[in-house]
């Protein structure tokens, strides 16, 4: 997973969508933190990096080998771990620990549990933890047709050619799981294909009373709730996007 061209194109997808819309609510969150700060799932560096520019102290953690590589191009200064969430020991207690775009999601449910629990060990008494979800509404409803490809994502590249994720879905609506099929392909201007690879994420959902009740399982404490990136905006029955900010009790 993110690796070969899905890691090569993952950035530049989201950058022509924009502004990421998560920084804001990540800065406000690692300003309540003194200590340093580990982001689980950091990828490329699509928000690692502008937070280490803006003098965060923060670290970055991603098992796919590809991404991390994409990272140090980009700032060889960067501090890395490469390991998988659910078991990261980096010998190190942190002041926040965040998981950003929905990355929490591509663990299976059984191993979201265990994942709080070692958070929850790497975390300095007091210390936040932020995390990010969302609750696939189109899939479920059915807006979003099941079993075709559809065109996902499309942007140009400096070389002048373009960039096309087409995507195709699987739900399983009782088990809370989304397949997604990925196909990557670069075309020239032309439209001849130069590049292709594919992918598959199993993303699993789930909603605000079962993540509290894992949280409060792990010995966190839920501070905030918060609905599509508003942060004075709460978590309601229509929220798409779940932001989660909890803490490790400082008496422990």
């Amino acid at each position: 997973m993110y690796d070969d061209l899905e890691a090569t194109l993952h950035d530049t997808f989201w950058a022509a969508e924009g502004v990421s819309a998560e920084l804001p609510l990540l800065k406000k969150f690692l300003q309540q933190y003194s200590g340093t700060a580990l982001e689980l799932g950091c990828g490329s560096g699509r928000l690692l990096l502008p937070l280490l520019d803006d003098g965060y102290l923060i670290e970055g953690l991603d098992n796919s080998a590809d991404m991390l590589r994409l990272c140090r191009e980009q700032n060889e200064y960067a501090v890395l771990h490469q390991a998988s969430m659910e078991d990261f020991q980096t010998g190190t207690p942190y002041g926040s620990i965040t998981i950003p775009a929905f990355t929490l999601q591509l663990l299976p449910y059984n191993k979201i549990l265990p994942t709080l629990s070692n958070i929850h060990q790497h975390l300095h008494p007091g210390g936040g933890l932020y995390f990010t979800t969302f609750i696939p509404w189109a899939e479920i409803t059915g807006e979003l047709e099941e079993g075709v490809w559809f065109s996902d994502q499309e942007a140009k590249l400096p070389d002048g050619n373009t960039a096309r994720c087409h995507t195709r879905f699987e739900i399983m609506r009782l088990s809370q799981k989304l397949i997604r099929e990925h196909r990557y392909e670069v075309v020239s201007p032309g439209n001849k294909v130069l590049d292709t690879s594919e992918s598959t994420h199993h993303l699993t959902w789930f909603w605000p009373r079962e993540i509290n009740e894992m949280l409060q399982q792990s010995g966190f404490t839920i501070d905030q709730t918060i609905g599509n990136f508003d942060f004075d905006h709460p978590c309601d029955d229509n929220s798409q996007i779940i932001t989660i900010i909890a803490s490790r009790s400082s008496e422990e």
